[in-house]
């Protein structure tokens, strides 16, 4: 009995909340308002249940994805992704996902030609699962 609640301690500790993405609603105060909207897509879980929307604007000669609004099921290690195919096999980490809730942005280098990555992605990185995509339109 002793060493199954030791082996339960452990999980616990392991497989703890400070893994997983943070579920409180991000401040975010980029406002699309003042930002010319360049493309969008729905964002739909793969296997996870995640939704929402994902648009990247133009403001300032700067491109920033904008995911709002937004709800995914949490998980460990979740980055945000953009990729040049649908398997995000060539892709460019936007960072890790802020929230698993509300609106989120985030910024894209410039130099990025757009048309080349028409996916985005919600991807945990530690198990090399997909959890949403969006296509770009």
């Amino acid at each position: 009995m002793k060493k199954l609640v030791i082996v339960i301690c452990l999980c616990s500790v392991a497989c703890g909340i400070e893994e997983a993405t943070p579920t409180v609603l991000v401040n975010d105060t980029f406002d699309p308002t003042m930002a010319q909207q360049v493309s969008m897509g729905m964002i739909m879980g793969i296997n996870h249940t995640v939704s929402g929307t994902a648009t990247i604007y133009l403001l300032d000669g700067k491109h920033t994805l904008l995911l709002d609004p937004f709800s995914s099921q949490n998980g460990p290690d979740l980055k945000v992704y953009l990729s040049k195919d649908i398997c995000a096999t060539n892709y460019l980490r936007l960072g890790a996902l802020q929230s698993t809730m509300g609106k989120q942005s985030y910024s894209i280098p410039s130099g990025i030609s757009l048309s080349d990555y028409p996916y985005v992605h919600v991807w945990c990185e530690q198990f090399s699962v997909e959890f949403a995509r969006a296509e770009m339109k």
